[in-house]
């Protein structure tokens, strides 16, 4: 019998944690490993000469720790059979600041929030939200820390199985190794650097060019091999399996369209001296008041325009100046997780009931309110279509408040190259022709505007999903529409039936988790590249960064 979660260990609950810490973090390794930095070895008659001279001299020992010498030597992981050096984990650890410095200062500057982590501040010195075993707040250096030795493990788990496979790098993937390091050196000679010393800038002491190219080059058929058995798991999953997933599960697959509107109950809070069950009880008077005006406005409901109608009427009544805006939500392509916080999972259940039928009405009480909920299209499955857009954008001097001149002057820009289209063969490939000389999306300029097997799911702009996502769309269809970004010229290229995107979602889900099995086993304690920590190192490590960090701060806040 599974162990309920009330009578876990503080030590069980902290290694179910750190397992998903693990899972999190192969994922976003595999996602893109990171082209930087590596390790190496030192030639000990090398090391000896040094510290020789530092016994001798007494003075030699800031060299030494400036090189990194010592954590050349130093072992700081052990993963499997494979030790890591300390300057390898400082690599591995400076890649895990690097990374959440970026995605701070991406998500500050950009949208405007905050990720919990400040740049500003030495990692030693702030808290994640996290907790140890103890519940104690885990500091953003032991998170770096941690990351980098699950980001370690990864790369020497996946590496090893890349060399057992027989993985070599080809041509391309070398040239590209070399060009990373070339660039590398460039920046350096910039920054009047050598690139040995650039590096060990960039990533502490213990780097060299060397070691640096071998990370890289494990990195790499680590990445390949990682991709490799995500493709060979997901396309193990097989048809009938995706098949017995969809027919047991359709409303997790499926689509609707619904048009809804909330009731929302007001929450009382109580008078000077009233007690809780008098609270209660007109609290309860209140939300029957709303359950009462649903209930009038669902007995109006016999089709889609009576249910606006009615409510427009609701929400105009007393008004001076009544509104002719439809207040009903539309939602067009939900799914069960989109309707289950739109309109409860009772509502969600409902919507996509195999027995739902168009025209459909209910009237759900939830904990905040009643939504009455119509169903226009009932459940129904989506694939995915191929279209062609030419671009042609706002030219504006301020891209948030485009004047309806600029908008003019790219929609008579957009009219023409149509018109001209029009004019001519009307062929796909001479709208390819059209798109590739003057789209302003770079993304698909040099594929004459081309964008293959999108779905509803894909986050497209609304504009753009409705046009490509129109029932009635065939092959050949062409238009114009307008979105946030400027006029595109839409030509529709095929409707793919076959690609469903249930079939898509139910293989992707199921390869993914076959892979996390995978993952797990692969880095497992019992397993091949088990951890062994030596935390005397990874701490020493840790604070030497933060130290850095430290310097770097106080210098910047005294220029």
């Amino acid at each position: 019998m599974a162990k309920n979660e009330s009578s876990k260990s503080k030590a069980e609950v902290y290694r179910e944690e750190r397992k998903a810490r693990i899972a999190k973090a192969a994922k976003q390794n595999a996602k893109s490993i990171e082209k930087r930095t590596a390790a190496s070895n030192i030639i000990k008659k090398v090391v000896a000469i040094v510290l020789a001279v530092a016994i001798v001299g007494g003075i030699a020992w800031k060299l030494v720790d400036d090189l990194g010498v010592i954590e050349r030597l130093a072992t700081a992981v052990t993963i499997g059979d494979t030790k890591v050096t300390a300057a390898q984990f400082n690599y591995y650890y400076t890649s895990q600041y690097q990374q959440m410095a970026y995605y701070a200062n991406y998500y500050q500057q950009n949208l405007g929030y905050s990720v919990g982590f400040d740049t500003s501040v030495a990692p030693d010195e702030q808290n994640t939200t996290e907790k140890d075993e103890d519940g104690n707040p885990i500091t953003w250096a032991q998170h770096f820390s941690d990351a980098a030795v699950e980001h370690a493990q990864f790369v020497l788990a996946y590496y090893g199985e890349a060399v057992k496979a027989g993985y070599k790098l080809t041509e391309d993937e070398q040239a590209e190794i070399n060009e990373t390091i070339e660039n590398y050196r460039t920046e350096a000679a910039e920054n009047n650097y050598s690139l040995n010393a650039y590096l060990r800038q960039s990533f502490g002491g213990g780097f060299n060019e060397k070691s640096f190219k071998k990370q890289l080059e494990m990195e790499t058929l680590a990445q390949n091999f990682y991709n490799d058995k995500s493709d060979e798991l997901k396309n193990g999953i097989t048809d009938d399996e995706i098949k017995k997933e969809y027919e047991e599960n359709k409303k997790n697959y499926n689509y609707t369209d619904v048009r809804y509107y909330p009731f929302n109950f007001t929450t009382l809070t109580a008078k000077e001296g009233e007690t809780d069950e008098a609270l209660k009880a007109r609290q309860e008077e209140a939300n029957n008041k709303v359950i009462a005006e649903a209930k009038a406005i669902y007995e109006k409901l016999t089709d889609e325009k009576s249910f606006t109608d009615a409510i427009t009427a609701y929400k105009n009544e007393g008004a001076e100046t009544p509104s002719d805006k439809d207040f009903t939500t539309l939602s067009k392509n939900a799914t069960y997780s989109t309707l289950t916080s739109a309109v409860t999972e009772e509502g969600a259940d409902w919507a996509l009931d195999n027995a739902r039928k168009a025209g459909d009405k209910t009237m759900i009480t939830g904990e905040s309110g009643v939504y009455i909920i119509f169903s226009v299209k009932p459940s129904y499955a989506m694939n995915s279509v191929d279209v062609r857009h030419c671009l042609i954008k706002f030219e504006a001097q301020d891209e948030d408040n485009v004047t309806e001149a600029e908008k003019k002057a790219a929609y008579d820009k957009a009219k023409a190259l149509y018109d001209e289209w029009l004019a001519g063969e009307k062929t796909e490939d001479t709208f390819k022709k059209m798109a590739e000389e003057n789209t302003g999306d770079e993304g698909s300029a040099s594929t004459g505007g081309l964008y293959e097997g999108i779905r509803v799911s894909d986050s497209y702009m609304q504009e753009f999903e409705d046009w490509s996502f129109d029932p009635s769309r065939k092959a050949g269809d062409s238009g114009i529409i307008e979105t946030d970004y400027g006029y595109h010229i839409m030509y529709f290229v095929s409707n793919n039936t076959d690609d469903l995107d249930w079939k898509n979602t139910i293989r992707e889900n199921k390869g993914t988790e076959a892979l996390e099995n995978y993952n797990d086993a692969l880095l497992a304690e019992d397993g091949s590249y088990p951890i062994n920590e030596n935390t005397r190192w990874t701490a020493k490590v840790s604070k030497k960064f933060c130290d850095k960090i430290r310097k770097n701060i106080a210098y910047s806040s005294a220029k």
